[in-house]
C-alpha cells in the first residue's frame, strides 16, 4: 500500500511540474529540460518544508536524470495523462541518446485540477509553480537562448560541485547544498529582513542566472 502511495505522489509531482509548465506558457518541455527542472525542484523542496521526493542520483554528462521519474513519465504518456512528441534517438559526441517533449494532455490537466482540491497536492503544486515560473523568467531573458537557459540549471551548487559520473546524494539536510545556499543567499540579500519562501525560489534561480552570466564573460575572454 505505501508502495502504491509512494508511486501516486511521484507522478502527481511530475503531472503538477508539467501543468506548471503549462501556466507560465513553456510547454511542451524536453526530456532535458524535465528533468533538469525536477532536479532543482527536488533539491529545493525543503524550502518550502516539503520532503525531497528523490535525492539521488548519478551525475550525467547530460545533465541530471533519474531513471525512476523517466519510467513514470512514460507511464503517465500510456495512461493518456502527459502526451510525448519529436520522440527520436539522436548520437553525437556522448554516445547514443533520445529525445522528447512532453505536456499534459487534456486528461492530464483535468486530473491536476480535480487533485487541487487536496491540501497537500495544493502546497507541492503551488512550490513547483514558483520553480518553473523562476526558470521562466530566465528563459525568457532576451540574451539567453534556450540551450543557455537550461545550462543555467546546471550552475547549482550540488550539481556544479559533484564529480562527474559520482553519486550525489542530498536526501538529508546537511547534505542539500542547494537548500542551505538558497537560505544563505536570502539572509545575505535581505541584510536582517524576513525573506519568504517564495522570494527564496527566485532568488536562488536569480543567483544560479549569474553564475552563468559571469562564466559566459570569462569563456568570451
Amino acid at each position: 500500500m505505501m508502495a502504491r502511495s509512494g508511486v501516486l505522489s511521484a507522478r502527481m509531482w511530475l503531472l503538477s511540474l508539467l501543468d506548471a509548465a503549462e501556466r507560465m506558457g513553456i510547454a511542451p518541455l524536453s526530456v532535458e529540460r524535465l528533468h533538469r527542472l525536477v532536479y532543482l525542484a527536488n533539491a529545493m523542496a525543503p524550502v518550502y518544508d516539503l520532503l525531497t521526493p528523490d535525492g539521488y542520483l548519478l551525475k550525467y554528462k547530460r545533465g541530471p536524470f533519474f531513471p525512476e521519474v523517466q519510467w513514470d513519465v512514460d507511464r503517465l504518456c500510456a495512461q493518456g495523462l502527459v502526451g510525448a512528441t519529436e520522440l527520436k534517438t539522436v548520437h553525437d559526441e556522448l554516445g547514443w541518446w533520445f529525445q522528447a517533449s512532453y505536456s499534459l494532455t487534456r486528461t492530464g490537466m483535468v486530473a491536476v485540477d480535480q487533485a487541487m482540491h487536496l491540501d497537500a497536492i495544493g502546497s507541492k503544486a503551488t512550490f513547483l509553480r514558483e520553480v518553473v515560473r523562476a526558470f521562466a523568467a530566465i528563459l525568457r531573458k532576451e540574451d539567453n537562448k534556450a540551450d543557455e537557459a537550461d545550462a543555467v540549471l546546471l550552475e547549482d551548487v550540488t550539481y556544479a560541485h559533484a564529480d562527474s559520473d559520482a553519486p550525489i546524494d542530498f536526501n538529508t539536510a546537511a547534505d542539500n547544498l542547494t537548500a542551505l545556499a538558497a537560505n544563505e543567499i536570502a539572509k545575505r540579500v535581505s541584510e536582517n529582513e524576513l525573506v519568504g519562501r517564495r522570494e527564496k525560489v527566485h532568488l536562488y534561480f536569480r543567483y544560479l542566472d549569474r553564475v552563468w552570466d559571469v562564466q559566459k564573460v570569462q569563456a568570451n575572454g
